[in-house]
C-alpha cells in the first residue's frame, strides 16, 4: 500500500527555517502565491517540474520532500568502540570509526603496525578525496612520486585517484585519521 507524503509541508517548513517568504518563493518558481499556498497546505499537488523548481530555489535536494520523519536521522548514532568494523593485517590495522547513517564519508583510523612497515608496497589510488591527519608517531606520505615527512598534528588532503602509500618511521605505531568520502570502506 502505498502512504501518501505531504511535501507542501516540508516545503513549508523549510521556506520558513529559511526565512523565505512565499510570495518570493512563488515568483522565482513562475507560479502564483495561491498556488504556493494551497500547495503547502496540502489542498494542491505540484507538478515535477514545480517541485524541482521548488527544490532549486530552497537550496535542498527533491528527495528531501519525499523522506518520511522517522527515516530522517533525527536520532544519535554512537559507533562503539566494541563494535567498530576492523581490517587487519601485519603491517596496518584499519578501523571504521564512522556510525550507521554516514552514508556520504567515511571516517577511518590507520595504524601503521611497526617501523619501516607500508601500507602497500606501491602508492595505490582510490575514487575518494581524502583529508589525513597524523595523530601520534612519525610517517612518510607518498602521493604520486613526491614524498613528505608527517609529524602528530599535521595533516594533508589526498585528491580522488591520487596514488598514495604510507610508510611507518616511528619506533613504535603510528596512527593517521582520515576522512574519505565517497565511502569505501
Amino acid at each position: 500500500m502505498c502512504k501518501e507524503i505531504d511535501i507542501g509541508i516540508k516545503i513549508k517548513d523549510i521556506r520558513t527555517k529559511k526565512g523565505i517568504l512565499l510570495k518570493d518563493l512563488a515568483k522565482k518558481c513562475g507560479i502564483s502565491s495561491s498556488m504556493l499556498s494551497q500547495i503547502e497546505k496540502g489542498n494542491a499537488n505540484p507538478s515535477l517540474n514545480t517541485i524541482k523548481s521548488i527544490a532549486k530555489e530552497l537550496g535542498v535536494p527533491i528527495f528531501q520532500f519525499f523522506i518520511e520523519d522517522d527515516e530522517k536521522q533525527s536520532k544519535i548514532n554512537i559507533l562503539k568502540e566494541k563494535d567498530r568494523k576492523v581490517m587487519a593485517t601485519r603491517e596496518v590495522t584499519y578501523e571504521l570509526l564512522s556510525p550507521e547513517g554516514s552514508s556520504n564519508i567515511e571516517f577511518i583510523r590507520m595504524i601503521l603496525n611497526e617501523k619501516g612497515l607500508e601500507s602497500s608496497i606501491e602508492p595505490m589510488p582510490h575514487k575518494g578525496e581524502e583529508v589525513a591527519f597524523l595523530l601520534s608517531g612519525k610517517a612518510e606520505i607518498t602521493i604520486y612520486d613526491q614524498s613528505a615527512i608527517m609529524y602528530p598534528g599535521d595533516s594533508i588532503y589526498i585528491p580522488a585517484l591520487a596514488p598514495h602509500k604510507w610508510k611507518n618511521l616511528y619506533d613504535e605505531e603510528s596512527v593517521i585519521i582520515f576522512a574519505v568520502t565517497p565511502p569505501e570502506f
